[in-house]
């Protein structure tokens, strides 16, 4: 009688990890296929949010951060913060900003103390309005190593 208790709670226990460890090997089949770059957001206010760069000279950066509104926008904000790679974290190390009453919004500048072999990125942080109402967006352009 004790061993078929034994049994029963052991073939349970294994019956409870193979149902967790299959449920486990879905969910990241399913993250694999779906990855979140091929996922086209669902803007309110906003037809596009973009942001780039490029080498610009011998130890200069140019950047850019755009933004188009739909026809119910009625103001744009757009930050763009160029950022450098540096001991596992992103820093800011130049940003630009602009505000428009009305649909349109393209910012950019240059940044000219650029570090030869430095990782670079942008972070876009855009604000479209509609009204007194808005929506945020955030968008990375991205990396470059600076030669």
């Amino acid at each position: 009688m004790k061993k078929t208790k034994r049994l029963i709670s052991l073939l349970i226990t294994l019956c409870l990890m193979l149902c967790c460890s299959v449920t486990s090997l879905t969910a990241s089949a399913e993250m694999v296929n779906n990855p979140e770059a091929g996922i086209d957001p669902q803007y309110l206010y906003t037809n596009t949010a973009s942001t780039e760069l490029a080498k610009s000279g011998s130890k200069s950066i140019y950047y850019k951060g755009s933004a188009s509104g739909n026809s119910s926008a009625t103001k744009v904000s757009i930050y763009v913060y160029l950022q450098r790679y540096n001991n596992g974290l992103w820093e800011n190390v130049d940003v630009v900003n602009n505000s428009v009453s009305g649909k349109n919004l393209t910012v950019s500048d240059t940044y000219s103390s650029a570090a030869k072999g430095g990782k670079y990125r942008t972070e876009a942080h855009i604000y479209v309005y509609s009204g007194s109402k808005y929506e945020y967006i955030e968008v990375f352009s991205g990396t470059m190593i600076f030669n």
